[in-house]
């Protein structure tokens, strides 16, 4: 467009339509050819006695050979491009074709040798319009907005190219337009659709490759970017399109089967899980490419996995309820049997004092009397779900007590146990501290299952404020690696029960992630100090006289 903004609607809604005071240098352009070629074939039609009176040199002026049928101008004068003849001293309209008088909205009649090529446009236009007979043969190509005389018609964008004439002297310039409003509304509904496109793509949180038949990356979105580091983008592709084709049984790219889109749950190197979709893009004439689009499920896994674990843990922890009651119904029911164990050993030695078989078997009654007791004890404890004033000392005991059913325990670890009998106590429920120092417990002598030597301290102490309790074992140790993810739910060192051997201890990786968030209630913290190969100390503080957070 020149200088002036015109007034066109059409005009305002294609910014990116050159300005017709730009030329552009581009002869060789298919528009620019055609509008050259066909503005110097009407100059030699011009030479025919149909403009005679506008002052083209007569018949008997111009060689025989030069002249075409009047027939063939008509016909370009009735074709769907503007051709406009106007003199090139002052732009007078000799000739136009009907389609530039439909639309200027002006009769052909009203056009000829009436008006000036400049008073079709407006204002801010004409300087650019001036050049195009002025300048006619220069080479440039315009783009003018020609408005229209008709009402409600709007305004075109029009691609005008002039040349000179080769009759009468040059004297006339032959301006051939094509309109271009309908191409530029088209080509900007496509710039916004690719840009509205790019925008989806670049924003999507799922990644999205495309690889090329041989197996190299043509594009790669910025969600894949931040979710693999470049050198490994290539290696993980290659990796997944050689999943599908295994599934497939194709060749790599799967091209060998069915088009249709395959979707796999795929691991990444660290572990990750994606949800990996594989298609096709086909374009004429090219080898068919791979889209990729990859969204990462790890945390949906994980959830899923942990909802899994929950299940079983809450399957596990009915069963064990439903084994306490038995347990302590059968605990009730020894009793019996026991008091009279004991009391036929009292009439044993009345009669047969000095039997030493006699003692014996009142010390393994009250061996079995102490264990009925201490289960008994247990499991009214945990049934009671109220807070109360605890002694974390006496529930040590019981736990440690009830370990002795452990073989490996009873018969392989050494105890070193040390508890502040002067402690204060604490405020909380039993099964809460119960299960922590428990899991503490379990874990401790569990760590020392493959150790060459096993030795369980145990220790409290109270400092006023709190009370410290240290567990510690002698055996494997843990990484540093390991202390990040210690706490985590499922984490766990222990080998999976259908990897380990008869007799090893399993885990499910939820004790010590249970009991840092029941410690969390009541204020309490859980560290850890450890080296490889050198064993564990967990340390639990706990403040006295506070109240858990229901």
């Amino acid at each position: 467009m020149t200088s002036g903004a015109p007034n066109s609607d059409l005009q305002k809604t294609t910014p990116d339509t050159p300005g017709p005071d730009t030329r552009k240098q581009t002869p060789s352009s298919p528009s620019a050819e055609r509008a050259r070629s066909l503005a110097n074939f009407v100059g030699s039609l011009l030479t025919g006695s149909r403009l005679r009176r506008s002052g083209l040199p007569t018949k008997a002026d111009v060689p025989q050979e030069q002249e075409e049928p009047p027939a063939v101008l008509d016909l370009l004068l009735e074709g769907p491009d503007a051709i406009i003849v106007v003199y090139r001293s002052d732009g007078l309209i000799v000739e136009a074709s009907r389609t530039f008088c439909e639309w200027s909205g002006i009769a052909r009649e009203d056009m000829i040798e009436k008006r000036h090529f400049l008073d079709m446009f407006p204002e801010p236009e004409r300087k650019a319009a001036r050049t195009l007979y002025e300048d006619a043969g220069a080479g440039g190509v315009h783009v003018l907005e020609l408005p229209s005389n008709l009402p409600d018609v709007r305004s075109r964008l029009i691609e005008f190219m002039s040349a000179r004439s080769k009759s009468g002297h040059g004297a006339f310039a032959i301006i051939v337009g094509r309109d271009v409003g309908e191409r530029a509304a088209t080509e900007r509904y496509l710039r916004a659709e690719r840009d509205r496109l790019g925008l989806f793509i670049r924003s999507m949180r799922d990644s999205l490759m495309l690889v090329s038949g041989t197996g190299d990356i043509l594009y790669a979105n910025p969600a894949a970017e931040q979710m693999f580091e470049p050198y490994e983008l290539p290696v993980i592709c290659h990796r997944w399109l050689a999943e599908f084709a295994r599934k497939d049984k194709s060749d790599l790219q799967g091209l060998a089967s069915a088009y249709e889109g395959q979707m796999l749950e795929l691991e990444a190197n660290d572990g990750r899980v994606f949800l990996v979709s594989r298609s096709f893009l086909f374009e004429s004439g090219k080898k068919a490419s791979v889209m990729l689009m990859a969204k990462d499920i790890t945390e949906q896994k994980l959830i899923e996995k942990q909802n899994h674990q929950l299940e079983i843990e809450l399957v596990r922890e009915s069963k064990l309820a439903e084994f306490g009651m038995l347990s302590a119904g059968i605990a009730h029911n020894l009793n019996g049997p026991l008091m009279g164990i004991m009391g036929f050993c009292d009439i044993l030695e009345l009669r047969h004092a000095g039997q030493h078989e006699v003692n014996q078997i009142r010390q393994q009654a009250l061996v079995m009397k102490d264990i009925v007791a201490n289960l008994l004890l247990k499991s009214r404890n945990e049934k009671e779900a109220q807070p109360q004033n605890l002694i974390i000392e006496d529930i040590i005991r019981t736990e440690l007590r009830f370990l002795d059913a452990n073989l490996f325990f009873k018969h392989h670890v050494k105890t070193e146990i040390d508890l502040d009998a002067n402690s204060p106590t604490v405020y909380g429920v039993y099964i809460d501290f119960a299960q922590v120092i428990g899991n503490l417990l379990r874990n401790a002598i569990d760590a020392m299952y493959h150790a060459p030597q096993k030795t369980l301290t145990v220790r409290t102490r109270a400092d006023g404020r709190y009370l410290t309790l240290t567990i510690a074992d002698t055996g494997c140790g843990i990484s540093p690696e390991q202390k990040q993810s210690l706490f985590r739910p499922f984490f766990t060192t222990k080998p999976k029960s259908s990897e380990a051997a008869p007799g090893e201890p399993t885990g499910t990786g939820l004790g010590l992630s249970t009991s840092r968030n029941i410690l969390a209630r009541y204020g309490a913290e859980i560290h850890v100090e450890s080296e490889p190969g050198s064993g564990a100390t967990f340390i639990v503080t706990i403040p006295f006289l506070r109240k858990p957070s229901h």
